[in-house]
């Protein structure tokens, strides 16, 4: 068997398309990751607003 198996005819694949580039850079692209960017700074802005997620009266003291 000649060639890939993503071109079958055998054919040097030069399309003129670009080549893609790692995922790395190509991911800034992608909405999941703005997504999940998103969803971070949430959960990190409830964590600092809350005081560490520490939710005591302020009035009481523990021993």
């Amino acid at each position: 068997m000649t060639g890939s198996k993503h071109n079958l005819e055998g054919n040097s694949s030069d399309r003129g398309e670009p080549d893609p580039g790692p995922y790395w850079r190509r991911m800034h692209r992608d909405w999941r990751f703005w997504v999940g960017a998103l969803f971070m700074a949430a959960a990190l802005a409830i964590y600092i607003l809350s005081e560490n997620l520490a939710r005591v009266p302020h009035g009481r003291q523990f021993p």
